[in-house]
């Protein structure tokens, strides 16, 4: 799954911006009001991308199945056949909200090595940057917060990452985990 996100982000300038474009969004948290709209925006951006997806294949997989159902395109499902296509579109959208939460799993797994770098820095460890287009940033971050702060970030990734796996809201979630950005404290 990382290997791919990689070959894409290797190969995708869009990826490629957008990634940045969160990371930037992520370090300028200052408060709650800036965690609330930087969630609202990845999230709203993982749903994009999770639509952009999923719909072709969706609408591919609706058209095969009413083909072999033997149902013409725009001709009203027949009863008999219903229970099928609901259960198509149960499936759909339940690879939809995966595709959600692999999105937001993206992200959490960026905002993972850039925190991880801002330990590295802290500890004299410049050599181990992952995130070398941030590294004036992430340098400031190191010496304004220290090891320790950053070290509760990654924590709180981790702990977003295991609310998610339980079905909380993701925007909840990921609120949750920026306020602790912008305070250094568990909410």
């Amino acid at each position: 799954r990382h290997i791919g996100m990689a070959q894409r982000l290797a190969t995708d300038v869009a990826a490629r911006a957008r990634r940045e474009e969160t990371l930037r969004g992520v370090l300028g948290v200052r408060g709650v009001g800036d965690a609330v709209e930087v969630a609202a925006r990845i999230v709203q951006a993982a749903t994009d991308d999770a639509k952009a997806l999923t719909a072709e294949r969706d609408e591919a997989e609706r058209a095969d199945l009413r083909r072999t159902l033997g149902v013409a395109d725009g001709a009203a499902l027949p009863p008999a056949v219903r229970s099928q296509v609901t259960a198509l579109e149960d499936e759909q959208k339940r690879r939809a909200t995966r595709s959600l939460r692999d999105g937001i799993d993206r992200v959490l797994t960026d905002l993972q090595s850039m925190y991880r770098d801002v330990v590295m820095l802290a500890f004299g460890r410049e050599a181990d940057m992952i995130n070398r287009e941030l590294e004036s940033e992430l340098r400031a971050l190191a010496q304004t917060w220290g090891p320790r702060r950053a070290l509760v970030v990654l924590d709180r990734i981790a702990e977003t990452r295991r609310n998610l796996e339980q079905n909380v809201n993701p925007t909840l979630a990921l609120e949750s985990l920026l306020v602790t950005v912008a305070s250094g404290r568990t909410p």
